[in-house]
């Protein structure tokens, strides 16, 4: 979507220099395109904090899953995220 209240909102992120912030966000919604259905199923992306996406797992054996697949889902994010950067995945 774009428009004058779009370009005002652009303007404003980039005035108060929180630009990093606000798309490191968009890993919130982005987590279920990014794991596949089956794993969204079984986790949540809950927030961003210092960089970090925390994530809710519903059971020990798929936070176990998401622990071999975090580098691979950390490139993932980061790409489709484009110059923004997560740092890590806190599973909770």
């Amino acid at each position: 979507m774009s428009g004058p209240i779009n370009n005002i909102f652009e303007k404003l992120i980039k005035r108060y220099g929180i630009e990093s912030e606000v798309r490191q966000h968009e890993a919130l919604f982005i987590w279920e395109k990014v794991v596949g259905e089956s794993i969204a199923r079984h986790s949540k992306a809950k927030k961003i904090s210092y960089g970090k996406l925390i994530v809710h797992v519903d059971s020990p054996v798929w936070r176990n899953e998401l622990i071999f697949q975090k580098s691979e889902i950390l490139n993932k994010i980061n790409h489709l995220l484009k110059g923004t950067n997560i740092t890590d995945i806190i599973l909770r």
